[in-house]
């Protein structure tokens, strides 16, 4: 079924992108990508983990068709190589794979259903991304209607994540398989280069629970349903191309819900399931500044602090922050054009159970940027987990004590290469090495050990 789907996806994308008029107008793009990989050991010594290396690489092509003003679509795959399974974290949320070929994009643009300006409706399979990374940047089948003026910005939108789209059979995590959501946001430019901004969004999963005796396992044990709100207040602090010598972004957020767990019987005797309900109730905060002492000099440095509360309360409630599931927590926060996992490359936590202090020091230039990056983590439960995309070891009980992480990016940019062949347009590159090491803290306990991971990739656009 989910083969089908997929197929089906294509075969409609690409006869919607087919020219049928001449005043249609097309754009094709070629991204090609290859690097190497390196990590060591994600179990920080304390398994059977061990270090791997492998090289990789990737075509990206897409097809974008505008047919009139505030109509268009695009259409974007993905084949994928590597001499052994790996994730990335570049497009998607972790999947390691050794090779597939994968659907990107497939949406389709209509503008103008209203009198408003800037307004279009996108429908069908899209990245939702927010600049911080922090909520959404994740692939989903979804439909969202937005409109952008110089005051005042807002969307809404709905979607789900429904399959993974790619000829490996990679799904989606198991927590977001049935998961449904709707999100908006409204923001406004409350003077020339600051801004005031609201988003919300609700997760609710529509899971069939086991209602009866048996003695197999079902698939899911947990149904839950969340809501998210946040308020922020920023000088677009994510844009890489903002002049202002100081950036800053503040923010708030909360979130509530409930959770209904179903509890298996007894393997061999069997009976009935149980249920527990739990209420959830947690908070988090991220607050930065970046300060570029001369606009002539390409160097700036910057502090961060993040928060996602963790823990239960004496009643039994739980005040872990949990973030949507759609996040990528990557951004382009040291003020360059090179994004940057907020949590340590090396580490990749969430913002759950969390503090993180941060501080930078980067260099952004015409032809190149670097990023010096130093992180400091600690729990906020001690007696809590913590969850992690790039470890795969638990933290031990007794110490909030993390460790800390130190991450080097540096990036060389090559733009318009075939002018000097007199060529009007040509391909724009990239070289760019992505380095980090975790140090462990005490909560790993005496015998962990540190671990890194390293990425060096050319891309290049045609």
């Amino acid at each position: 079924m989910k083969q089908t789907t997929t197929w089906m996806l294509f075969g409609v994308a690409a006869l919607v992108a087919q020219p049928a008029g001449a005043q249609m107008s097309n754009e094709t793009e070629i991204k090609l990508r290859a690097g190497g990989f390196a990590e060591g050991a994600r179990d920080l010594g304390l398994g059977s983990d061990e270090e791997s290396s492998e090289f990789f690489t990737e075509v990206h092509g897409s097809l974008f068709t505008r047919y009139a003003p505030g109509f268009s679509t695009k259409l974007r795959v993905q084949a994928f190589y590597s001499t052994g399974e790996v994730f990335l974290n570049t497009d998607e949320t972790p999947q390691p794979s050794d090779e597939y070929v994968a659907l990107r994009e497939a949406w389709i643009d209509i503008g103008a259903l209203t009198s408003f300006p800037g307004e279009v409706m996108r429908l069908g399979r899209q990245r939702l991304r927010e600049d911080d990374g922090i909520w959404f940047d994740d692939d989903a089948l979804a439909v969202r209607w937005a409109f952008e003026t110089t005051l005042l910005q807002w969307s809404l939108g709905a979607g789900q994540q429904v399959e993974g789209f790619r000829t490996d059979d990679a799904g989606v995590d198991k927590d977001q398989e049935d998961r449904f959501y709707l999100f908006g946001d409204i923001g406004t430019q409350y003077r020339p280069g600051h801004y005031l901004a609201l988003r919300a969004a609700n997760a609710r999963d529509d899971v069939d629970l086991p209602r009866e005796q048996r003695r197999e396992e079902p698939e899911r044990f947990r149904e839950r349903e969340f809501t998210w709100v946040s308020l922020s207040l920023h000088s677009d602090y994510y844009d890489p191309d903002a002049r202002e010598r100081l950036a800053y972004w503040v923010e708030a957020f909360g979130m509530t819900g409930e959770e209904t767990f179903a509890t298996r019987p007894d393997p061999v005797v069997g009976g009935p399931v149980t249920y527990t309900e739990r209420d959830n109730e947690g908070v988090g905060g991220s607050v930065a500044l970046r300060f570029r002492p001369s606009l002539q000099l390409p160097a700036q440095f910057g502090l961060m602090y993040a928060l996602g509360s963790g823990g239960t309360d004496a009643s039994g409630h739980s005040e872990t922050f949990e973030q949507t599931g759609l996040e990528s927590n990557r951004a382009r926060f040291t003020g360059t054009r090179s994004q940057i996992h907020r949590f340590s490359e090396a580490a990749q936590f969430e913002l759950s159970n969390l503090h993180v202090t941060t501080a930078f020091l980067s260099f952004p230039a015409e032809r190149f940027d670097i990023s010096l990056i130093a992180h400091h983590f600690r729990r906020d439960a001690e007696d809590a987990p913590v969850a992690s995309r790039g470890l795969r070891v638990d933290p031990q009980h007794g110490d909030d004590e993390l460790g800390q992480s130190y991450d080097v990016v540096i990036s060389r940019y090559f733009e318009d290469f075939d002018r000097v062949i007199l060529r009007e347009s040509g391909p724009s590159g990239v070289v760019r090495l992505r380095a980090s090491m975790f140090e462990p803290g005490a909560a790993y306990g005496s015998g962990a050990e540190s671990t890194y991971r390293a990425i060096l990739e050319m891309s290049w656009k045609l």
